[in-house]
C-alpha cells in the first residue's frame, strides 16, 4: 500500500511540475523547508525519488515564537540525517513589519522569499521548492476573492512562476495538486515526525480564519467547494494566461518609462485599450512596483481606470503600498507616494488590528493612534473640536480595526437617531478627492464601523454617561500637532 500511495504521489508531482524539468540531470534544487508536515514530507520525497546530491534544505527563522529556534535547529538536523545541505538564516519578522508598515503576514512573506531567492543563487539552484498544497490553493482563491481581485488573483497560486521579487529564480510548488489529508498520510507511512506551529490556529490572521472558519460554513453547503475552488483557479489561470499572452504585444506600445520606482504609460494609448486590458495594465504596475505587495483590489483599480478616462488632467489616486497614480494631459505617472501627504490614506486595502493602546502607521507620516481614558467625563467628550480625534464606547475585549470601507457599506452617524448613510455619500458630501477614497481609513469595531476618519462617527460607539470604557482615537502625521 505504500509503494503504491507513494507512487501515485509521485506521479502527481511529475505532472504538476509537466512544464519544468524536474528530473533533468545535473538539476540542483533548493527546498524551503519549515518543519512541518507539508515542507517535511515534500523534502523526503524529493529526497527518495531524486536522491541528496540535487537538494539543499533551506529555512528562515522569523523569531516570532518560542519554538522558533528549536524548530530551526530541528530542521538543520534532519537535513543532516539525511545527508543534505543546509541553509538557514533569522530575521526579526516583527521588527520588518513595523520598518516597512507591513502586516506580520506581508513582512514574513517578503522576507522568506527574499531569503529564498538569495541563497537559490549563491547554491546554485535552477529554482526553489516550496510545499504548498490543494487545501492552500483552496484558501488562496478565497481569500482573493474576499478581497476583490481580479483574474490574476483567482488563479491562485501557479505550479511554475517565478520567485515574487527575483523574476531570475524559478518557484516551483511540487504539491498544489496534492491534498493536505494525503501529505499527512504519507508523514505516517514513513515515521516523520513534523513540528506543529502554533499560529496556524490564530484566528487574527485571515488566511488562518478562512481555514478554520469560512472554508467549513462553506463545505456545509457544499462538501466538494475546495475542489470547485481549484478548479476555478486552473480555468482562471489557462485562460488568463490567453489574455496576458496578447497583452505582452500590447504593453510596449504604451510604456513611456520604467524604472525600479517608477512607471509611466502613454494615456492616450492606456485610454483606447479595452477594459480587460486597462485592468490589466494597472494590475501589472502595481505587480512591477510592489512584487510583494498582495493584489489590488477593483474597486481601487476602477477608481484609477476611471480617473485616466475623465477629460481632467492633474489629479491622482492614492495605490496601496504607498504608491500614487498621478494623472497629467498625456501620461499616468506611477511612483511613491510624497513624504507628506495632505489626507489619511491607508497603506494597504486590508484590515490592521488596532490595539488599545497602539497604533497603526498609515501613508505619508499619518499615524492613527487609540489609547484608554478613563479620567474622561462625558462633558469634556462633548467638548471635542478637533475632526482629527474622536472618543468611542468600546466593550472590554472589543477588537479595533482600521480598514478602507467596504463597497455599499452603510453606517449610523452620530445624531441621526439611528438612520443609516453610505459611507461612499459621505466621502462625497465631504468633498473627499475620489482617487482618496479607496484608501481613506475607517476604525471599526469587529466588523461594525465606528470612525469615518475626520469625517463622523457611528451612533453605536457614542460615548454616555454609564460607557465603562472610553478609547480615545487620534489621527494626525507624525510630528505635527496642527489639526489639518
Amino acid at each position: 500500500m505504500s509503494d503504491k500511495a507513494d507512487r501515485q504521489l509521485w506521479r502527481t508531482v511529475m505532472q504538476t511540475l509537466r512544464p519544468f524539468p524536474l528530473t533533468s540531470s545535473p538539476l540542483k534544487l533548493l527546498v524551503g523547508v519549515s518543519g512541518g508536515a507539508d515542507s517535511l514530507a515534500l523534502l523526503h520525497l524529493l529526497w527518495q525519488q531524486l536522491g541528496a546530491g540535487q537538494l539543499v534544505v533551506a529555512h528562515l527563522n522569523h523569531g516570532l515564537r518560542a519554538a522558533a529556534d528549536a524548530e530551526a535547529a530541528f530542521v538543520e538536523a534532519t537535513a543532516a540525517a539525511w545527508q543534505l545541505p543546509f541553509v538557514g538564516q533569522k530575521i526579526d519578522v516583527a521588527r520588518l513589519a513595523e520598518q516597512e508598515k507591513w502586516s506580520l503576514e506581508a513582512a514574513g512573506r517578503q522576507a522568506r522569499y527574499r531569503f529564498l531567492a538569495e541563497q537559490a543563487m549563491v547554491v546554485g539552484a535552477m529554482a526553489v521548492a516550496v510545499a504548498h498544497h490543494a487545501d492552500d490553493q483552496a484558501e488562496t482563491v478565497l481569500l482573493h476573492l474576499l478581497r476583490g481581485s481580479g483574474s490574476a488573483g483567482l488563479r491562485g497560486m501557479l505550479p511554475v512562476s517565478t520567485v515574487p521579487g527575483a523574476a531570475e529564480v524559478v518557484l516551483v510548488r511540487p504539491f498544489l495538486h496534492i491534498r493536505r489529508a494525503d501529505i499527512e498520510a504519507y508523514c505516517a507511512r514513513h515515521d516523520l515526525e513534523p513540528r506543529r506551529d502554533s499560529s496556524n490556529e490564530d484566528v487574527n490572521f485571515s488566511r488562518n480564519r478562512i481555514r478554520h472558519e469560512l472554508l467549513p460554513l462553506l463545505e456545509s453547503y457544499n462538501p466538494q467547494i475546495s475542489v470547485r475552488l481549484q478548479q476555478l483557479a486552473a480555468i482562471t489561470a489557462d485562460e488568463h494566461a490567453a489574455l496576458t499572452a496578447q497583452f505582452e504585444l500590447v504593453w510596449p506600445t504604451m510604456l513611456v518609462e520604467a524604472a525600479a520606482a517608477r512607471l509611466v504609460l502613454d494615456r492616450a494609448a492606456f485610454n483606447a485599450l479595452p477594459v480587460a486590458w486597462q485592468r490589466l495594465a494597472l494590475r501589472r504596475v502595481g505587480q512591477q512596483l510592489r512584487p510583494f505587495h498582495t493584489e489590488i483590489s477593483f474597486a481601487t483599480v476602477e477608481q484609477a481606470r476611471r480617473l485616466s478616462l475623465e477629460p481632467a488632467s492633474g489629479t491622482a489616486v492614492f495605490l496601496p503600498g504607498g504608491l500614487v497614480m498621478q494623472v497629467t494631459a498625456d501620461r499616468l505617472a506611477f511612483g511613491e507616494m510624497g513624504q507628506a501627504v495632505h489626507v489619511p490614506q491607508l497603506l494597504r486595502e486590508g484590515p490592521v488590528m488596532l490595539a488599545v493602546p497602539g497604533a497603526v502607521e498609515l501613508a505619508g507620516g499619518w499615524r492613527m493612534t487609540a489609547v484608554p481614558r478613563p479620567d474622561l467625563t462625558l462633558a469634556a467628550v462633548q467638548q471635542n473640536r478637533d475632526r482629527w480625534q474622536a472618543f468611542v464606547a468600546v466593550e472590554e475585549g472589543a477588537s479595533l480595526w482600521v480598514r478602507p470601507s467596504h463597497p455599499d457599506e452603510r453606517f449610523q452617524p452620530l445624531g441621526l437617531g439611528g438612520h443609516s448613510q453610505s459611507i461612499q455619500d459621505l466621502l462625497s458630501d465631504r468633498k473627499v478627492a475620489r482617487g482618496e477614497r479607496p484608501l481613506w481609513p475607517v476604525v471599526a469595531v469587529a466588523d461594525q464601523p465606528a470612525w469615518i476618519v475626520g469625517l463622523h462617527l457611528d451612533e453605536r460607539v457614542r460615548v454616555q454617561a454609564d460607557t465603562r470604557q472610553i478609547v480615545q482615537l487620534s489621527c494626525a502625521r507624525q510630528g505635527e500637532g496642527d489639526e489639518t
